[in-house]
C-alpha cells in the first residue's frame, strides 16, 4: 500500500501543472454532441435547454446579444451632432472585437441541419461576409475614407446582427424554439 502524500506536496503538483489540469477538466465541455430539441420536456423546455448550452454555443448567444445592443451606442457616438470620437472608439474595439468572437465561436458551433459540413446556412452565408465586412472597414479607415467605413459598419451591423440574429428566431432554431414554444 503506498503512503498518502502530505498536503503541502498536492498543492505544489496543482501549482505546476495547473494548466494541464484545467486543459483536462474543459475538455469533454467541447466534445458534446448537439443539442437534440425533442429532448426537453414541454413544461420546462426553456430553462432545460438555456442550462444545456454547449460552451461554444454559450460564448456566441452572449457575445451576438453584448454585440447587438452595443452597436448601435458605437453609432450614435459618431452620427449625433455632438462628436464623441473616445466614446466611438471605444466601443468600436468593443464591438469588433464581440463580432470576431462571434465569428470564432460560431465555427465550433455544430448544427443539428448542417448545409456543407456541419454549418448550418446562417453560418455559412455569415461567417464570411461578416469577416469580410471587418477587414474591409479597418481597410478603409487606413485609408482615411471615413463614409465608406462608416457606411461598411452600419451594413455589418444590420447584417450580421440584425438579419442574421432575425433568422435565429426562425421557428426549429434553437433561439425560435425558445421563442415560439
Amino acid at each position: 500500500m503506498s503512503k498518502p502524500r502530505p498536503v503541502g506536496v498536492c498543492r505544489r503538483i496543482v501549482r505546476k501543472r495547473w494548466l494541464e489540469i484545467a486543459f483536462h477538466a474543459l475538455l469533454p465541455a467541447f466534445h458534446r454532441k448537439p443539442l437534440a430539441p425533442q429532448a426537453s420536456k414541454r413544461h420546462s423546455r426553456g430553462m432545460q435547454t438555456l442550462s444545456t448550452l454547449s460552451p461554444q454555443l454559450s460564448i456566441h448567444l452572449a457575445a451576438a446579444l453584448a454585440a447587438t445592443v452595443i452597436g448601435p451606442f458605437a453609432l450614435w457616438a459618431r452620427l449625433t451632432g455632438k462628436q464623441r470620437p473616445k466614446l466611438h472608439r471605444a466601443l468600436g474595439y468593443a464591438w469588433v472585437t464581440l463580432m470576431l468572437s462571434i465569428v470564432v465561436s460560431s465555427i465550433f458551433i455544430r448544427s443539428n441541419f448542417p448545409l456543407i459540413g456541419s454549418f448550418s446556412w446562417i453560418h455559412f452565408a455569415f461567417i464570411p461576409s461578416t469577416l469580410i465586412g471587418l477587414i474591409a472597414a479597418f481597410w478603409y479607415l487606413a485609408k482615411k475614407n471615413i463614409q465608406a467605413h462608416r457606411l461598411t459598419m452600419i451594413n455589418l451591423y444590420i447584417g450580421a446582427c440584425l438579419i442574421a440574429g432575425g433568422f435565429t428566431l426562425l421557428p426549429g432554431r434553437l433561439l425560435g424554439n425558445l421563442l415560439w414554444s
